[in-house]
């Protein structure tokens, strides 16, 4: 079993933050006479809302640690729950949509701390650009590194 965190916006702009318990059963189904009876097996998935939160209720969203690839990060409603991403693209990838839901349907700021905010919001240079931008901006910088590295420094007599 499994559990799925899950964001969904309701008829009146409700937005809610729900972890769900994803449980597999396999199951055996006997089909033909008794002569010869054949077993086909079939997976099913049994999906059980156990916790629901609305987004207007979430006051705060830590990163734990920015410098380490750590996925986990905490969720502060009325009390802290630690939420634990497949990865750390996946961490910053959910924050970002609470973020952007934050301000679309609850027309405020999420806090956030501890995260590298780069990441998060983008200066208005990479909004929309992709990582190709981000990549060459990368580039230029080192080039103006090596460049500055090989120009001669005059020595003081």
């Amino acid at each position: 079993s499994k559990c799925l965190s899950v964001l969904t916006v309701g008829r009146k702009k409700v937005v809610q933050l729900s972890i769900v318990h994803c449980q597999i059963s396999q199951t055996t189904q006997k089909s033909g006479s008794k002569r010869s009876q054949t077993q086909r097996s079939s997976i099913q998935e049994c999906y059980k809302r156990i916790e629901i939160w609305s987004l207007q209720d979430l006051t705060l969203v830590d990163g734990r640690d920015p410098d380490v690839d750590d996925p986990c990060f905490l969720l502060h409603f009325d009390k802290v729950r630690t939420v634990t991403a497949i990865t750390c693209s996946a961490k910053y990838t959910m924050v970002r949509a609470l973020v952007a839901l934050c301000e679309r349907h609850c027309q405020r700021p999420l806090n956030l701390q501890n995260f590298d905010f780069p990441y998060i919001k983008p200066p208005t240079y990479y909004t929309n650009r992709g990582d190709c931008v981000v990549l060459s901006q990368i580039c230029f910088y080192a080039c103006n590194l090596v460049c500055l590295s090989m120009c001669p420094v005059p020595l003081e007599a």
